[in-house]
């Protein structure tokens, strides 16, 4: 349940930027000492992000496959397939934010059938490749240069108590 609930939290927090996005406009050169924000509206507060090419939804990156590759990834590569080399090892469940708003971990369950036996691992979202995927302008890969013997060794990620 708190799984659920921290999802649900995350992709709102990063959804309400967009959300509430704003046309801006340059304000005329005033020749009073006003606040910048009285004479743009909201631009101080925060609510004028414009999405750059790159960004990426928690929604959709939520629930997207793990692929991991003993070898380097090119980030470049547009991909039209998973990479032979690419090990699918799980799927993302979770984002981890601090309170400065940046991404601190990626968690991903893997291992188990069915959901039993799952175990979740957190990996930092500067270890992952996200990888176009050339068939669509839109969907993408995302590979972690590592084994799956270093997921399997790696300590479980258990949220504290509250």
């Amino acid at each position: 349940m708190i799984k659920l609930l921290s999802s649900t939290a995350v992709v709102a927090m990063l959804a309400a930027p967009v959300v509430a996005q704003t046309a801006t406009t340059t304000a005329p050169e005033a020749t009073t000492t006003a606040p910048a924000a009285a004479t743009t509206g909201t631009s101080d507060m925060g609510f004028n992000y414009t999405v750059e090419a790159g960004d990426k939804s928690a929604e959709t990156f939520i629930g997207k496959r793990l692929y991991v590759s003993e070898v380097e990834v090119d980030m470049n590569a547009d991909m039209t397939e998973v990479d032979q080399d690419w090990d699918d090892v799980g799927e993302i469940s979770d984002l981890v934010i601090g309170e400065d708003g940046m991404v601190k971990a990626v968690l991903t369950d893997f291992g188990g059938f069915l959901g039993m036996g799952e175990k979740t691992v957190a990996v930092s979202m500067d270890d992952l490749a996200v990888i176009r995927d050339g068939d669509s302008q839109n969907d993408y890969f995302i590979v972690l240069q590592s084994d799956r013997a270093s997921l399997e060794n790696a300590p479980e990620f258990k949220w504290p108590e509250m």
